[in-house]
């Protein structure tokens, strides 16, 4: 499979069986991940979020597969546009420990994420997932992770309020 066919593949990707043979096929052709990546980092592509999509199925059989893609999941992660793709590299970054590899930049997206009204609340709570995260080895961010949790909980569905709650126990 070329690049253009992966592409038009992933693009016309509806279905959760199609996403998952994809995801098959590509494990088995490992230089296609790359391709993946391209289609999630090409701005013109409407439907990166498919990319994403594909990647989360690779990670759940094969997650050794993207442990060498982590360092471009958190560039796509802060520079995205797209909740759909957001929130699969939120959920695929909070599987790893990307506190060495993240900058101050990287935190302030995730509390800007988590404070903003129009970002999608599964962007949300992987943002203030990955903050908690970080905040094991960066204490001093607990006090204003803790606070922001508290503020945003009483504005956010009850997804959000749940994870808030497991979170604040431990925070």
């Amino acid at each position: 499979m070329n690049e253009e066919e992966l592409f038009q593949k992933i693009e016309s990707c509806n279905s959760k069986q199609q996403a998952l043979f994809l995801a098959g096929h590509i494990a088995k052709n490992k230089p296609l991940i790359e391709l993946i990546f391209a289609l999630m980092e090409d701005p013109k592509h409407k439907k990166a979020w498919k990319a994403a999509w594909v990647l989360d199925h690779i990670y759940q059989d094969n997650p050794n597969l993207i442990n060498t893609y982590v360092n471009k999941m958190i560039n796509l992660f802060m520079l995205s546009d797209n909740d759909s793709t957001r929130r699969i590299l939120g959920k695929l970054l909070s599987f790893y420990d990307i506190t060495e590899k993240v900058d101050g930049n990287f935190v302030n997206t995730c509390f800007d994420l988590l404070q903003h009204e129009s970002v999608a609340v599964a962007v949300k709570v992987h943002a203030m997932q990955l903050l908690f995260n970080i905040s094991q080895t960066y204490p001093e961010l607990r006090a204003e992770l803790k606070l922001i949790i508290e503020e945003q909980t009483n504005n956010n569905t009850i997804a959000f309020k749940a994870r808030a709650k497991r979170l604040l126990r431990k925070l």
